[in-house]
């Protein structure tokens, strides 16, 4: 009897790591991604079942192709991606969702398991997401270096940012290792790093002082907006400074992280107020006439532009994450929140699918989305680039994304059932003996 508590314990524990979906009593486990199962697996606790949100993979998944098709230059696609519908992007809302699994996983690991235990949690998240960023960077430089060689145009090595890679290799690689270095498109791991780095403290500042923690959080991105000098150094210096500023971008992560942190706790009961609710219908909808506006204009010149974008552009900034961009994510997430319920019928469908199996397997299909867009804009420079062969690469590139995260489901669900059956059979044994 014992020795069957002891192993009853140790399958319910091995369980909740997979993330147990229990629906009419039939428990089924849900295919996650290994190196990322700790991060976005939301649980809503309730009498009778244990259910992910969906919403967080799906808005991740959409975000992750927006960000492939974004990174490749003269594609007609990208102007009906997120960023031409809003001041916001995919970047933002990337930086959102992660914060906010974050705080909700991690912060729930802290309350139970202590700050040490939750502490080294992070931060093997944290040296996964860095070994992933070098492999991603030394793929990156490959893949352009033999480019340049085969194609015999050095014009590549200045668009992707190379150039002092293969000028002073040994030193461009030290600056990559410190995270200085971040060519063409490898900026937003880095940004993610660090701003996980810090989470284990803000957690700890929350149970304490949650009040102060935003407060600094809000002073320090405020700061930026008004002195530029605040920034960290990037490689090649002197003036250089990383694209995405760490110092204005962790007031999004940590307000996601706090929001995920008091959804453990019950929630934020303010947020349910219906001024908020219409005050962020009223600026998600300019967001999206004024935005829009300026992408039909871009189509058709003669179109009028309702608002200019020169007194707007300071408040526009994507390194600085400036006010308006600020806004208008957090406005849509809010609309988001009270709109869609976490198992809404359409995110369990097979056309959402796609997107929400990328965004279950975030980290290793924005890996790959990076390198693709790589191969994307290759083709398109070097071939035909029309807008047939925009559709044609952006598709293709989006078709391999999703086989490659359906293989990774697939895979996780035969290694889980396997699991299953090898825990199973000593509990069948003993009980058939007894």
């Amino acid at each position: 009897m014992i020795y069957r508590r002891r192993l009853k314990k140790y399958v319910d524990a091995s369980q909740q790591d997979r993330g147990v979906v229990i629906r009419r009593n039939k428990p089924a486990l849900v295919a996650v991604d290994r190196s990322d199962s700790e991060e976005i697996m939301t649980i809503a606790t309730s009498p009778s079942a244990t259910e992910r949100d969906l919403r967080l993979d799906f808005f991740r998944g959409l975000a992750l192709f927006c960000m492939f098709i974004d990174h490749m230059p003269n594609n007609i696609l990208a102007d009906f991606t997120l960023q031409s519908m809003m001041f916001s992007d995919a970047a933002e809302v990337f930086i959102l969702i992660s914060g906010y699994t974050a705080g909700m996983v991690y912060g729930r690991a802290m309350e139970r398991q202590g700050f040490l235990v939750a502490g080294v949690r992070v931060y093997h998240r944290v040296w996964q997401l860095y070994v992933a960023h070098v492999f991603l960077f030394m793929m990156f430089m490959a893949t352009v270096a033999y480019t340049v060689g085969a194609l015999n145009n050095s014009l590549y090595v200045e668009e992707f940012g190379a150039a002092n890679f293969l000028n002073e290799p040994g030193l461009a690689v030290v600056k990559a290792l410190t995270l200085q270095f971040q060519p063409a498109f490898m900026d937003i791991l880095p940004l993610y790093i660090v701003l996980l780095a810090v989470l284990p403290f803000v957690l700890a500042g929350f149970r304490s002082w949650p009040g102060v923690v935003i407060f600094v959080s809000f002073a320090l991105w405020l700061a930026v907006q008004f002195d530029k000098r605040i920034a960290l150094p990037a490689y090649p210096g002197p003036d250089r400074v990383w694209f995405f500023n760490p110092f204005a971008w962790q007031a999004l992560f940590l307000l996601g992280a706090w929001l995920g942190w008091r959804g453990t706790r019950g929630g934020v009961s303010w947020l349910s107020r219906r001024w908020l609710f219409w005050l962020a219908a009223g600026l998600s909808l300019a967001g999206f006439l004024i935005r829009f506006n300026w992408t039909l204009h871009g189509f058709y010149d003669p179109l009028p532009v309702a608002v200019s974008d020169k007194p707007l552009w300071p408040l526009l900034s994507k390194g600085d994450l400036g006010l308006l961009r600020f806004a208008n994510v957090l406005a849509l997430a809010l609309l988001v929140a009270r709109l869609i319920h976490p198992q809404a019928r359409f995110l369990a469908s097979q056309a959402a699918r796609p997107f929400v199996i990328c965004g279950r397997n975030s980290l290793h299909i924005f890996c790959l989305g990076i390198l693709l867009s790589v191969l994307g804009q290759l083709v398109l420079n070097e071939f035909f680039g029309g807008i047939p062969m925009q559709f044609a690469v952006s598709a293709a590139g989006v078709a391999i994304m999703i086989g490659v995260a359906a293989l990774m489901e697939w895979f996780a669900a035969a290694q889980g059932a396997s699991g299953g059956r090898a825990l199973e059979a000593p509990t069948a044994g003993r009980g058939a003996r007894g």
